[in-house]
């Protein structure tokens, strides 16, 4: 009798930016303890094309699980990807809180709002965490505040306080800890959990009486997510409340939005024919009445300051300032028909103006982030 093994579940990663929404720099790897589970239990994980997959081996009638786990698992992965400038520049990772450099991103899925439908995954929105940090660690703060003292507390995602280490005696630390500032103003406690499960952690600094609290950070906790190209981690969990565990395939999906940004045009003048300071003349870029088609929309590029700008340069040439009235979303299609026209004459100087590159470098500009396109004619 030849091997089967089930679907146990379907995870799809979905990204805006890509016309066919796949981002093929995106990968799911199971962490050590998802391996260990896979490999005592007799899974599998493949990855396929945009899809990763868990299937189980199954017993004799072909439908059970030929090794049960029983119904409380978990299964992490983490979210790589290659070339992390590129996803940063094309994906929305705003969430309540604004991204930041240094911020992991935490998927994971709701039991009770298990789907069974292909067509009609559960979707995964991720949310952010502050760190990540390995199992062995100093936390180091300061505080806006006069506080000498504080207190220190760490809990698991359950919420439930764990300690931070040992004392000389080998005796678990109390889990609330005494901090003092030192005389550089910053606290420090060493945290040691190498002895607890990696995952999700919630730091809390109280003042010394406990009553308020004056710092809270939510981290991520294990020894491989500070790597390069980890993004963050993808739980997966059953539990015995829903009853899921080896019953129908269920379907889950990451979304990604894409990014949107104000685009600056920056047209610097190398032709010696085109005199910008004529005010006969004008500089224009127009955008085509559909904006190019989903998901792009008609905007308007307004002049910033003078014609040419007054303080803005480029290798010494005289340069005239456009930005977007709106912001573009990032889309792996360019943008087309934006053109750069001479007024009054209707010249178009340029047919199709370059859309900012998925890698280049973005600015924020009075809140606004911008993507700088140059121009040269």
């Amino acid at each position: 009798m030849t091997t089967k093994y089930n679907r146990l579940f379907s995870l799809s990663l979905l990204h805006e930016y890509f016309k066919d929404g796949i981002n093929r720099a995106l990968a799911l790897k199971p962490d050590a303890n998802t391996k260990r589970i896979l490999g005592n239990g007799k899974m599998l994980f493949k990855s396929l094309g945009n899809n990763a997959v868990v299937l189980f081996k199954a017993d004799s009638d072909r439908t059970s699980p030929f090794i049960d786990l029983g119904p409380d698992i978990v299964f992490r992965f983490y979210l790589t990807t290659e070339g992390s400038d590129a996803f940063f520049n094309i994906t929305k990772l705003d969430t309540a809180n604004n991204y930041v450099v240094g911020n992991k991103l935490y998927f994971t899925n709701n039991p009770a709002q298990a789907s069974a439908d292909p067509e009609s995954p559960e979707v995964l929105t991720h949310t952010l965490l502050d760190r990540a940090f390995t199992k062995l660690f100093t936390y180091s703060f300061s505080l806006g505040t006069t506080h000498t003292k504080t207190k220190f507390k760490m809990a698991d995602s359950e919420g439930n306080l764990v300690s931070v280490g040992k004392d000389a005696a080998g005796n678990d630390l109390p889990t609330i800890l005494n901090l003092t500032r030192d005389d550089s103003k910053q606290f420090h406690q060493q945290v040691d959990v190498r002895n607890k499960v990696s995952g999700v952690y919630t730091i809390t600094i109280t003042n010394d009486s406990g009553a308020t609290i004056l710092r809270e950070e939510t981290v991520l906790i294990d020894d491989q997510s500070t790597g390069q190209g980890i993004l963050g981690i993808v739980d997966i969990k059953y539990n015995t409340a829903t009853g899921h565990m080896y019953g129908a395939t269920e379907y889950y999906r990451l979304r990604f939005e894409r990014k949107t940004a104000f685009w600056k045009y920056l047209v610097v003048n190398k032709t010696k024919s085109l005199n910008l300071s004529d005010p006969t003349t004008n500089l224009s870029i127009e955008d085509s009445p559909s904006g190019g088609g989903p998901p792009y929309a008609n905007v308007d590029f307004n002049l910033e300051g003078t014609e040419p700008h007054t303080s803005i340069k480029v290798k010494g040439y005289d340069t005239v300032v456009f930005k977007s009235s709106d912001k573009i979303p990032s889309f792996e299609e360019p943008k087309l028909n934006v053109k750069l026209v001479l007024k009054p004459s209707d010249q178009v100087m340029v047919e199709h103006l370059s859309n900012p590159p998925a890698n280049t470098v973005e600015k924020e500009n009075g809140g606004d982030i911008e993507k700088e396109i140059f121009v040269f004619i």
